[in-house]
């Protein structure tokens, strides 16, 4: 008989509200993906990099010319580009996503995810708390040519003025619903935020 799943997240009431803490999944075939192509990417750098550096040291009163120009801009792009997935991979690694309710407002926090900004939310204007869960899919274009790996999944969104505000990435339906149900009966969120 299957043992009854538990979920990912980590509750906690504090005297101020709610303390929720969902770490983020671990895709293990999506972060091995990533952990390969970082691998590649950085063959990619070094054989770059040593190269247009060696041009610099050797000749530095010969023209610039076209390749290495190029060189140059590949060399941008390239290194764009492995941060972004150097950050995402950390994040499957060790990522948290930190949500605080409060009787005045929500926060999003993401721990571990660089360049992520906190938000905060006025609970007075948060309206249509709902549960909507998306499918992981690991695929770099579909017909809409949007980046589905990177795109937030959030299973818990509400609206906030004309934007719908995600979080809880990758969590099931019946356990955000969960979790709906406990900060609506709490007090914390009432019948206003879910119209």
């Amino acid at each position: 008989m299957e043992k009854p799943y538990d979920g990912i997240a980590s509750i906690e009431q504090t005297s101020n509200g709610y303390h929720i803490t969902i770490p983020a999944r671990k895709h293990v075939s999506v972060m091995l993906f990533l952990a390969l192509w970082v691998a590649a990417w950085f063959v990619g750098l070094n054989w770059a990099g040593s190269s247009l550096l060696e041009f610099f040291l050797n000749n530095r009163n010969s023209d610039f010319g076209f390749n290495r120009l190029f060189t140059m801009i590949w060399l941008i792009f390239w290194i764009t580009g492995g941060l972004f997935v150097i950050k995402t991979l950390l994040w499957f690694l060790i990522g948290k996503e930190v949500i605080v309710i409060d009787r005045e407002q929500i926060s999003i926090a993401r721990k571990n995810d660089i360049l992520f900004r906190n938000k905060i939310f006025d609970l007075r204007e948060v309206k249509n708390f709902h549960v909507e869960e998306e499918p992981f899919e690991f695929v770099f274009w579909t017909r809409g040519n949007d980046l589905k790996l990177f795109k937030n999944r959030g299973t818990i969104r509400f609206e906030y003025g004309f934007k719908t505000i995600r979080f809880a990435a990758d969590m099931d339906q019946a356990e955000a619903n969960h979790i709906l149900e406990k900060l609506k009966f709490s007090g914390y969120l009432n019948s206003f935020n879910f119209n």
